[in-house]
């Protein structure tokens, strides 16, 4: 045994020798901590107070100046609604058909029509060729019926929506 005890030294010896050597170990959660001076502190509060309540007193007097110019724009608003209304109404009287009927038969000197005269008018198919200035040519005479036959028939249409027009035909005048 006392063998095996000197090998047990020896070992221990042998390893002390070889291994590393050990740093002090620190101690977490322990920082060093800032102190400030109790004036620079409640300096530094002081200031920060006087700011938030400047800051709090400018935006309570902008949203009274905006409240005053909301006022303002509103009566305005109501103003201009009147206006519009009493301009309407004045259109609407303007626009009667009674005063622009007197204001025909005064200023204009506009009377209701009489009678009635009607004038015939001859289709050019119809008349006879001998009266004819002169004759064209067989390509122009087509195209130039064709013409009159569509402007007739748009007035035609025009005339059958709104009567108030009366009727007419363009063409040659009979005798």
């Amino acid at each position: 045994m006392v063998l095996a005890a000197k090998r047990q030294e020896a070992y221990e010896e042998a390893w002390e020798m070889h291994s590393l050597p050990q740093e002090p170990v620190r101690k977490r959660g322990r920082r060093r901590r800032v102190r400030l001076h109790p004036m620079i502190l409640l300096t530094s509060l002081a200031i920060l107070i006087v700011a938030l309540t400047a800051l709090g007193i400018g935006q309570k007097i902008k949203a009274i100046e905006l409240e005053y110019r909301l006022q303002s724009i509103e009566a305005e608003l109501t103003q201009v609604q009147r206006e519009g209304q009493q301009l309407h109404l004045k259109v609407e009287q303007l626009q009667s058909l009674t005063r622009i009927d007197s204001l025909a038969r005064s200023r204009l000197g506009m009377v209701e029509p009489q009678e009635a005269k009607v004038l015939v008018l001859v289709d050019w198919e119809s008349w006879p060729g001998d009266q004819r200035a002169e004759e064209k040519p067989a390509v122009r005479t087509v195209l130039a019926k064709q013409g009159q036959r569509l402007w007739t028939a748009i007035y035609q249409w025009v005339g059958a929506r709104l009567p108030a027009l009366g009727t007419a035909e363009a063409g040659l005048l009979q005798r």
